[in-house]
């Protein structure tokens, strides 16, 4: 970790901009549901294996059985490395994570992030990931971030369309879903906070 330090405290710094940036906006009027448009067909649900990843704690878990099961959710592809749409995209997020931690709805969406780049992503880099982002993270905060070994995670990703050959090349793409009810939906993940509130928004209705 200490490796990391200097540049955790400058893109702390760059990162923290970005979300002062972001405007601000009176919370529980975002994401209410009268501005929910609700759509008129779902994506089919993924085809995702039950597979054995690890959290920025090295802690495994599965997919499936603990992270998305009877959950509302919300999936971003990054990678630690990323330099381009990951930083944006990271601060949006956490804008939108700290609204639905105020506005606290019934079902509160859980955020997955799933590393595109599982050779250079393991926990330790996901672990100064975070702390370079200030974010909180695991199922109790409503965000858990995602890597495992490149065979898994490759199968993973397919389920999602998400090619895994070249890092840089992945999508700026969120999937919405809701596997209670196998709505599912994708959108792009480089929108306002109150934009991605309102497709969640549909989600949920």
């Amino acid at each position: 970790m200490k490796l990391v330090e200097p540049m955790v405290r400058a893109d702390r710094r760059r990162v923290l901009g970005w979300g002062r940036a972001l405007p601000a906006l009176a919370c529980g009027a975002w994401l209410a549901p009268t501005m929910a448009r609700p759509a008129t067909a779902w994506l089919p649900a993924p085809n995702l294996p039950d597979a054995t990843l690890q959290n920025h704690h090295g802690r495994d878990l599965r997919l499936l059985s603990d992270v998305m099961k009877d959950r509302v959710l919300l999936v971003h592809f990054f990678y630690t490395g990323c330099a381009t749409v990951c930083p944006p995209q990271t601060a949006l997020l956490r804008e939108l994570r700290r609204r639905l931690d105020v506005q606290a709805p019934a079902r509160n969406p859980l955020f997955v992030g799933l590393s595109v780049d599982p050779l250079g992503d393991g926990p330790a880099q996901l672990r100064a990931y975070l702390q370079r982002f200030d974010i909180q993270a695991g199922r109790e905060a409503g965000w858990v971030w995602l890597t495992g070994h490149p065979t898994v995670m490759a199968k993973v990703l397919r389920g999602f369309g998400v090619a895994t050959a070249a890092p840089d090349q992945h999508p700026n793409l969120l999937w919405l879903g809701d596997t209670r009810r196998e709505r599912w939906t994708r959108t792009a993940s480089l929108q306002s906070p109150e934009q991605l509130g309102a497709r969640l928004a549909e989600v949920m209705a």
